[in-house]
């Protein structure tokens, strides 16, 4: 059991999608006891066992399921079925009718006749964001993005400022030189990435990258004067054509809250990205790239 928290705590480090399926009741005959537990993930069973067999079976398979939901927890009621035995009565004619209708039942290839009660524990980040710069504003964001439940993934080409970064701010930080270098990481399309390095020579390269490689991620933020960010968007557009999609760019970053503070530039880089998630309208900085040309 020991080690299957430890596997769940390294996988949630690591930001991989995992369930925790708990046993946590049952009726009659069955192959599970309540208290057993199974670790799942994307790529099926982790470690752990609820028994074996058809439950297991199911619970395995309702990975995509759940994974694909909004949900953070699920209950089900799972009855043991033998289709040549449908006649045959248990304890679950006797449960409550909202009870009945939340349960599925399985075929089993010999007459078993139980109820398994199963909890679901889904452990999966819904809000990924990704800094290029741990500086003073990009330690400030990564901070209150934590608070607010984002798997922040941190990126700077210093060894000793990732270093001096408190561990309690970030999911992952990496050492990488920034691109044009090679770029190994994959990153996850529907998350939100931040560009707040300490030049200018290092955010343009990355919000090409960004814009080029990951055209469709949710929120691309750079920090920036009108003047820099306006240069920045007519060498974009001269590198990979003039209609190249902006839609998702927000530069120069934030919101108009005034203030020039790392903490004031934080609440206002996290104020603008909640909106955009609420699809609500704000009183954005990004400039007009329609108007600037190449």
């Amino acid at each position: 059991m020991v080690e299957l928290f430890r596997t769940l705590a390294e996988r949630l480090k690591e930001n991989k999608p995992s369930i925790l399926v708990t046993i946590t009741k049952t009726r009659g005959g069955t192959p599970g006891k309540p208290g057993f537990k199974i670790l799942i993930g994307e790529e099926g069973r982790i470690a752990g066992t609820i028994g074996g067999g058809a439950v297991e079976f199911y619970a395995i398979n309702k990975r995509k399921e759940l994974f694909s939901s909004n949900s953070n927890s699920f209950n089900e009621t799972i009855r043991l079925v033998d289709t040549e035995k449908q006649s045959v009565k248990s304890d679950f004619e006797n449960l409550k009718s909202d009870v009945r209708q939340s349960t599925t039942d399985i075929v089993l290839p010999a007459w078993c006749g139980g109820e398994v009660e199963l909890f679901y524990e889904i452990f999966n980040h819904k809000n990924i964001m990704y800094i290029f710069g741990a500086g003073h504003v990009g330690a400030a964001t990564a901070e209150l993005a934590i608070r607010q439940g984002f798997y922040v993934e941190i990126f700077d080409n210093r060894k000793d400022i990732l270093e001096s970064l408190p561990g309690n701010i970030y999911s992952q930080k990496h050492l990488i030189e920034y691109p044009p270098a090679p770029f190994e990481f994959k990153l996850n399309a529907n998350a939100f990435a931040l560009i707040v390095t300490q030049s200018h020579k290092h955010d343009l390269p990355v919000l090409d990258y960004l814009l080029t490689k990951y055209a469709d991620m949710r929120y691309i933020g750079m920090i920036g004067s009108k003047p820099k960010v306006t240069e920045c968007i007519k060498i974009v557009k001269n590198k990979n054509a003039a209609d190249l999609v902006l839609d998702n760019l927000y530069a120069p970053v934030g919101l108009n809250i005034g203030g020039d503070t790392p903490a004031e530039l934080s609440v206002s880089i996290m104020a603008e990205i909640f909106s955009v998630m609420n699809k609500k309208q704000a009183n954005h900085m990004r400039l007009n790239y329609s108007e600037i040309g190449s």
